[in-house]
């Protein structure tokens, strides 16, 4: 009997022992053990969209799961975040936006706050922007149609994605410091923005150059200035802004977030595999032709990056007084 005793005692340390080791494997199983959604804030076939994608494609690979996209666009980004500020901090949900973002909670109403509610894991794309017209219109250089524009107030109307996003902006301030008459008509995306200019529902179009890229080398658009400090890497030949005396600069910028409070684990395992991607020619070859310039930041630097822009920002457009 005692025999039996001490074998029936020990059989049920051995179960215990195996239960309490599946039930340790179980918790510490690697991440991810099931495929990662992206909220896309953008909607499909823009510029950001068609860098991203062959961008997940490559960090799939390289994190072993399928990446996932789901479009969520709306208001310069901030329906995207929002829904993501809702979601789990378990590395299955995260996003993907710009700094149109960022702008957002300074001219309207927006359910986060960027610097508080996210997670950065990391910035990978900066976009050359820039004025473009039909190449039909009577006007060839910049300076021509800003002075059309300021002998014909409210003439010229320019398409872009949103008041809030930085081409928008950029014509914003031009047109505050130099006195520039022209009236913005707000689109969803850069996609719909180009159609309207190509179907001559607007003189004008301010965004990102990737949309319209194919109809300049057409001949059908003409770009008549690139924003910012330096010329597009795709037109060498057009003048940047402060070449031609208008210092104003608003960067366009593509960024990964997470929820609040993702793991360290969880963030760096991402973070290496969206790194990697940007080694990936497809992506290389994606952002040559949106004319996206691969600019990459890491967790720390990005969020830092985000606190300076903040911060920018909500002095620019208390200075503009700009609102949706």
């Amino acid at each position: 009997m005692k025999k039996r005793g001490s074998i029936e005692i020990l059989g049920i340390l051995l179960l215990s022992l195996a239960l309490f080791s599946l039930g340790s494997q179980a918790s510490w199983a690697k991440y991810p053990e099931k495929p990662i959604n992206v909220i896309m804030c953008w909607p499909p076939g823009g510029t950001m969209d068609i860098s991203f994608r062959p961008l997940a494609e490559a960090a799939s690979k390289s994190i072993g799961q399928p990446i996932l996209i789901e479009y969520r666009a709306g208001a310069s980004g901030s329906v995207g975040m929002g829904l993501l500020k809702t979601k789990k901090a378990d590395g299955y949900t995260i996003g993907s936006t710009t700094e149109g973002s960022v702008t957002q909670q300074h001219v309207s109403k927006v359910g986060y706050n960027i610097t508080k509610d996210f997670t950065c894991i990391m910035q990978y794309v900066d976009v050359a922007c820039g004025l473009v017209v039909r190449a039909d219109s009577p006007w060839k250089t910049f300076k021509e149609l800003v002075d059309y524009a300021k002998a014909n107030p409210g003439k010229v109307r320019y398409s872009s994605a949103s008041p809030g996003g930085s081409p928008a902006l950029t014509m914003a301030s031009l047109s505050k410091q130099f006195g520039i008459d022209w009236t913005l008509i707000p689109f969803a995306g850069g996609a719909p923005a180009v159609t309207a200019l190509l179907g001559g529902h607007v003189e004008a179009y301010s965004a990102t150059l990737g949309g319209p890229k194919p109809h300049i080398l057409s001949g059908r658009l003409r770009l008549l200035a690139t924003f910012g400090e330096k010329r597009a890497p795709g037109f060498p030949e057009v003048p940047a802004l402060s070449e031609l005396g208008f210092p104003v600069n608003f960067p366009v910028s593509y960024f990964i977030f997470g929820p609040k409070g993702l793991s360290a684990e969880i963030l760096e395992s991402l973070h290496q595999a969206f790194k990697k991607g940007l080694q990936d020619p497809d992506f290389i070859n994606a952002c040559a032709k949106g004319e996206s310039i691969v600019t990459y930041r890491g967790p720390k630097e990005m969020a830092d990056h985000i606190l300076k822009l903040d911060a920018s920002l909500k002095q620019i457009l208390g200075d503009l007084k700009i609102k949706e």
